[in-house]
């Protein structure tokens, strides 16, 4: 009887390591993903304008604002289905500048300016609007889609 309690126990260890292992988003690879905001002769744009989010997924959404003029990135429902880890931005020679945690839903981009969002998806979602709500931005063409499965 000892030894088979010995042998539960210690199978029941090894799955809890296990599920610990699998579980812990502090050692998961971040997968990096940038977004330009941006205008041309066609417009305002986001590119790429469309998004497809991995629940459980570590992102790097890096948004990046190749315009002489401020735009932003509102997220609207996707808000409530991510955990947002911190929204970062550095100096040109790297040093972190600012670095915001908690609930975000919009983010303003200054001109020639870059931030990077770090986020993990915790829920799935149909294919949701995110767009520049800027007065005029998103009826240029700066809006776009993002879902999560």
């Amino acid at each position: 009887m000892k030894t088979l309690v010995t042998i539960l126990a210690s199978g029941l260890v090894a799955l809890g390591s296990i599920a610990s292992a699998e579980g812990d988003l502090t050692r998961a690879d971040i997968q990096k993903v940038v977004l330009e905001m941006g205008s041309n002769d066609d417009g305002m744009y986001f590119a790429p304008n469309t998004f497809k989010f991995e629940t459980g997924r570590a992102y790097d959404l890096v948004l990046v604002n190749v315009d002489a003029i401020k735009h932003e990135l509102s997220i609207g429902e996707m808000a409530e289905r991510i955990f947002t880890r911190k929204l970062e931005v550095k100096s040109a020679d790297g040093e972190t500048l600012i670095e915001v945690k908690g609930r975000i839903t919009e983010v303003e981009v200054g001109a020639n300016q870059t931030v990077e969002w770090f986020f993990v998806p915790v829920q799935t979602m149909e294919p949701s609007a995110i767009t520049c709500e800027i007065p005029g931005h998103k009826e240029a063409g700066m809006h776009g889609t993002a879902e999560i499965f």
